[in-house]
C-alpha cells in the first residue's frame, strides 16, 4: 500500500475520524463503490435468487433466530438448539454465500481483492454488495434463505455425538441481541416458540465453555471496548464484560470453525481423493524462549509481592499450562489490577494468526485445525470454505484440483492482506480514541488537568503500557516524559520488566511503579501520560 506523501497526511488529520479511515482503506483500492460488473451480477440475482432450489433441504419449519450486537444488518449466522434428556441438538446455519460468489465471477473477483468488510466507527466498507450482504444472502427474519447448516448433536456433558452439513432452506423467525437474549436466559418472560432454544443455546455454551476439549483454549482477562459515533458525530466508547450468551455464541462458533476444519482435513486425505484443498486459520504456540522469559517475569512478580506459588508461579510442566494458569488468577481484589497485568504480558507472547494451506494448530483457539466458516459475507475466506465443503458434500467439484489449488493461493493471500489493513485501521481508531479522552486535558494548565486511574500491563526499555480503568483503553508514559517528571532521574527497567526504579537508588525509595500497580496519570499531550503517584 503505498504511503501518502506529508501534505496528504496532513490535511488528513485534521478530517474527521470516518473520512481518514476512509482515506486509509482507498489507499489500498477499497472503497464503498463497486464496478458496474458486480453490480450487474448482484441484478441478476435478485431476480433469480435460487431459494426455491430442490436441491436444498426445507429446513424452514426449525425457528432459527440470529444473536448479534445491536444495529448489526449483514447477518451471517442463525442457530436453534433443542434440549433433551439424552443432550442437545444445534442447527448453526450459516448464510450460504458461495451460490452467489463462485470462482470466475465478478463478485468472487472483487470480493478477493477486497478480501474482507472493514470496519470503522460510523460506517462500514463491505466485501459484498449491500443488496446481497444485508439483503439476498443476509439471514434476516420473516423471509426464506439459503443456509450451511452445521448438524451437531451432543451429549448431556456437551461431547459432540455425531456431526454432518446439510445445505438448505430456512426462515429465521426474529433478529435478536445478545442483551434481549440474556434477559430471557435470566428469567424474562418469553411466548415465542425460539425461547426454550434461547435457554438451551446458553446451557449448551455453557457446557462447552467448562468442556474438556476447551482445556487448551486461552482466554485472556480483558475488558472489551467498543468505539461507535455519538449523536453529534464525537467518538463513544463502551465497555464491560461480555455476557454469558455471548459466550455461549462463541463457543458455538468455535466448535463449528474446528468440526468444518477437520470435515476438509478429510476431504483432503488421499482416501477421499484429495477432493478439497482446504484453508485454516493457524496460530503458532510461543516460542519456548519467549515463554522463559514470561516464566521469569512472573516470578519476579510473585517474588516482590510476596505471593504464594499457588496460583502465582507458572510453570510449563505444569498439567493446567498457560490457559490454566491464567484462568486460576484472582479477578478481583486487591490482586486484580496484577493479574490484569500478566494476562496482558501472555498476550504479548504470541504471534498473530494467518490463514495458511498446512493444517497446523490455532494456539489461542486451543484447535488442531480450525478454519473460518463463521463469517461468508464478511471474509472471502469463508467463502470459499464453505465452497470446499459443499464440493466434499457433492462428491465432486466444478474445477480442476489445479484451479483450485490456484485460487485457495490468491484467497489465502487476500485474506492475510485484509487482516493487515484491518489492523491498520484500528490502530488509527485507538490513537483518535485517546486523543478524544485526552482533548479537555490539552485546554487546561497541567495542574488543573483530570486526574485518572490506570494499571500498569508493561515496562518496557521506551514505555510505560497503562489501561486506564475509564475508559478502559491503553496508554502509554514515555521513559523521557517520566523522568523529566521525576526531576530528571534516570529511569532503568528492573526484575525482568516487573520494576520501574530510579537508577542508582536502592530500596522502595527508588521504585517508581511495578507491573500491576494502580497508579494516577495525568495527560501531558493528545496521546501520553505521566504517572502522578501509585495507589496504595
Amino acid at each position: 500500500m503505498p504511503r501518502p506523501d506529508a501534505e496528504t497526511r496532513k490535511a488528513r488529520a485534521a478530517a474527521p475520524l470516518a473520512e481518514r479511515l476512509t482515506a486509509i482503506a482507498a489507499d489500498a483500492g477499497i472503497t464503498p463503490e463497486f464496478p458496474a460488473a458486480v453490480t450487474a451480477e448482484v441484478e441478476g440475482w435478485l431476480a433469480s435468487p435460487g431459494i426455491d432450489d430442490p436441491a436444498l433441504v426445507d429446513r424452514t419449519a426449525i425457528p432459527f433466530v440470529t444473536i448479534d450486537g445491536p444495529g448489526t444488518r449483514d447477518l451471517d449466522q442463525a442457530v436453534h438448539v433443542e434440549a433433551s434428556a439424552d443432550g442437545f441438538h444445534l442447527r448453526y446455519a450459516i448464510a450460504d454465500a458461495s451460490y452467489y460468489v463462485a470462482p470466475g465471477s465478478a463478485l468472487f473477483d472483487e470480493a478477493v481483492r477486497r478480501g474482507a468488510s472493514f470496519y470503522i466507527p460510523g460506517r462500514s466498507i463491505p466485501m459484498l454488495p449491500a443488496a446481497l450482504s444485508q439483503g439476498l444472502v443476509s439471514l434476516g427474519p420473516g423471509v426464506d434463505r439459503r443456509a450451511l447448516i452445521f448438524d451437531v448433536t451432543f451429549d448431556r456433558a456437551g461431547t459432540v455425538t455425531s456431526f454432518h452439513l446439510e445445505r438448505a432452506r430456512i426462515h429465521s423467525r426474529a433478529q435478536l441481541t445478545f442483551d434481549g437474549v440474556q434477559a430471557v436466559v435470566d428469567g424474562a418472560p418469553s411466548t415465542d416458540d425460539y425461547a426454550a432454544s434461547l435457554r438451551a443455546i446458553a446451557a449448551l455454551g455453557a457446557l462447552r465453555l467448562h468442556h474438556p476439549d476447551r482445556a487448551a483454549m486461552v482466554r485472556y482477562r480483558r475488558v472489551e471496548t467498543s468505539v461507535r459515533l455519538g449523536p453529534d458525530g464525537g467518538l463513544v466508547t463502551d465497555s464491560g464484560e461480555r455476557s454469558a450468551i455471548e459466550l455461549a455464541n462463541e463457543q458455538i462458533s468455535i466448535l463449528c470453525n474446528a468440526l468444518g476444519a477437520r470435515y476438509l482435513l478429510e476431504g483432503a486425505s488421499p482416501e477421499a481423493g484429495g477432493l478439497v484443498q482446504p484453508i485454516y486459520r493457524v496460530h503458532e504456540p510461543p516460542t519456548e524462549e519467549r515463554v522463559a522469559g514470561y516464566e521469569r517475569l512472573v516470578s519476579a512478580v510473585a517474588a516482590q509481592r510476596g505471593l504464594p506459588d499457588d496460583p502465582w508461579l507458572y510453570r510449563r510442566a505444569a498439567a493446567l499450562g498457560l490457559a490454566g494458569y491464567l484462568e486460576a488468577l484472582p479477578t478481583t481484589g486487591p490482586l486484580g489490577r496484577v493479574s490484569r497485568a500478566l494476562h496482558r504480558q501472555a498476550m504479548l507472547l504470541n504471534g498473530r494468526s494467518r490463514f495458511d494451506a498446512a493444517p497446523t494448530p490455532h494456539f489461542g483457539v486451543g484447535e488442531q485445525v480450525y478454519s473460518r466458516f463463521t463469517a461468508p459475507m464478511r471474509e472471502i475466506v469463508g467463502v470459499q470454505c464453505h465452497a470446499q465443503a459443499i464440493d466434499r458434500l457433492l462428491g465432486q467439484s466444478a474445477r480442476t484440483a489445479a484451479d483450485d489449488l490456484a485460487i485457495r493461493a490468491r484467497v489465502i493471500e487476500a485474506g492475510n492482506r485484509s487482516k493487515d489493513l484491518q489492523r491498520t485501521l484500528d490502530r488509527e481508531v485507538d490513537a483518535a480514541v485517546v486523543a478524544a479522552v485526552f482533548a479537555d486535558d490539552g485546554t487546561r494548565a497541567p495542574e488543573d488537568r483530570a486526574r485518572r486511574t490506570a494499571t500498569v500491563v508493561g515496562i518496557t526499555s521506551g514505555k510505560i503500557h497503562l489501561v486506564l480503568d475509564q475508559p478502559p483503553i491503553d496508554v502509554r508514559a514515555l521513559m523521557i516524559d517520566q523522568g523529566a517528571h521525576a526531576g530528571g532521574a534516570w529511569l532503568v527497567v528492573a526484575d525482568e520488566g516487573a520494576t520501574l526504579r530510579r537508577d542508582k537508588v536502592d530500596g522502595p525509595d527508588g521504585i517508581v511503579c511495578r507491573l500491576g500497580d494502580g497508579v494516577i496519570v495525568r495527560a501531558i499531550g493528545p496521546d501520553a501520560v505521566v504517572i502522578l503517584e501509585v495507589l496504595p
